[in-house]
């Protein structure tokens, strides 16, 4: 978590230059949607969808925005509730914007970053993390802005677990937490309320 911190810190870093004119900073609150993975033993689990909240703060230019996102998000093993698994995502990201009406813009952007997993049963393991964001943002006036946007978040779990495994097949340890998969996809779907100043 300090590190995530740390490293927020020095994405905001990213801001200090003369001017911090239309700077906006975005709250967000939604569903997290998530696909099964499977183990090195041929195990497969899914993490329960759940709500996540999330944060951005962006700086708005002619026709794009670029800043950093952090979301977190906590959950479980579907077929085994006891075991809770939390996610947080810090990304840097950037959004082209284009206009529908006058106080309607949609927008399409990337992200990179990290995904730090947490459970209750091993070592918390820090993944890299990529995907594609893309929404709609309806302007109020006086600043605010309200609107509505889905991610993909592919992180890269291949190969790079923290928990050391056996992977002969033919023996007793479940090794449960040592993923096969290349990448654990999440789908975020989100509200959200901007203010820039």
């Amino acid at each position: 978590m300090n590190k995530l911190l740390c490293a927020a810190a020095l994405g905001a870093a990213l801001f200090s230059v003369p001017s911090f004119a239309d700077i906006g900073i975005t709250a967000y609150a939604g569903q997290t949607l998530n696909q099964k993975i499977s183990t090195s033993k041929g195990q497969e689990h899914e993490i329960v969808d759940d709500t996540h909240f999330a944060v951005s703060v962006d700086r708005h230019i002619d026709g794009a925005k670029y800043g950093i996102y952090y979301s977190v998000f906590e959950s479980e093993l579907e077929n085994s509730p006891t075991h809770k698994v939390d996610s947080e995502l810090l990304l840097f990201q950037s959004a082209v914007k284009r206009p529908v009406t006058d106080n309607l813009q949609t927008y399409l952007g990337a992200h990179l970053g990290v995904n730090r997993i947490s459970t209750n049963f091993v070592k918390d393991d820090t993944f890299f993390a990529t995907g594609l964001f893309a929404g709609l943002d309806y302007q109020l006036g006086a600043g605010f802005s309200v609107g509505t946007e889905v991610r993909w978040v592919a992180t890269i779990v291949k190969n790079t677990s923290a928990v050391s495994c056996d992977n002969n097949p033919d023996t007793a340890d479940t090794c449960s937490w040592h993923f096969d998969n290349e990448s654990l996809s999440q789908f975020q779907a989100s509200a959200n309320i901007t203010y820039r100043f």
